[in-house]
């Protein structure tokens, strides 16, 4: 599948996997962080309910972003960091992470506005090569390496609620 705009394409666009293929590679994954953004705020309760989840399957570090931890109460008391503060020490191989245990080896992106996020993950693509990103959003981000398509909302939830049981497994 391509870039939802044709004009922002690249050699290196994002691949669209399905949910299983993301399980995997959080599986796979020795050092995943959820990046959780400001968007959350305005989605109902369920959506959040299946954030918690795909967090705590997957065994992901989370950062709170836009002030998404007013409505994630179980991450209430997590790392809260702005988007572009995050980017900047993910672009650092030797940043040592929230906890001191090293960078992270994945970064799955879900909530952050679209306008930032594309750049976040364009400034990844280009400066953090020791990283593999991942946007669970609801629309593509072709600067990711790995995505969902743009999709209905009713399809996005199905993506998701795939993703936590392909977790399980």
């Amino acid at each position: 599948m391509t870039a939802w705009n044709p004009a922002l394409t690249s050699i290196r666009n994002a691949t669209v996997m399905p949910p299983e293929m993301v399980a995997l590679t959080i599986k796979k994954s020795e050092r995943p962080l959820m990046v959780v953004g400001s968007l959350v705020n305005d989605l109902p309760h369920d959506i959040l309910d299946r954030i918690v989840k795909i967090i705590k399957k997957g065994k992901m570090g989370v950062a709170l972003t836009g002030g998404s931890s007013l409505r994630i109460n179980e991450l209430r008391r997590k790392n809260i960091i702005g988007v572009i503060e995050l980017v900047n020490n993910l672009k650092n191989p030797d940043w040592e992470g929230f906890d001191g245990n090293g960078n992270y080896d994945l970064v799955c992106f879900i909530g952050v506005p679209y306008y930032i996020g594309s750049q976040g993950l364009s400034t990844l693509k280009a400066f953090a090569p020791h990283l593999k990103t991942v946007t669970l959003c609801r629309y593509m981000h072709p600067n990711a390496d790995i995505s969902y398509p743009s999709m209905k909302y009713t399809e996005w939830l199905r993506w998701l609620d795939e993703l936590i049981v392909a977790l399980e497994q």
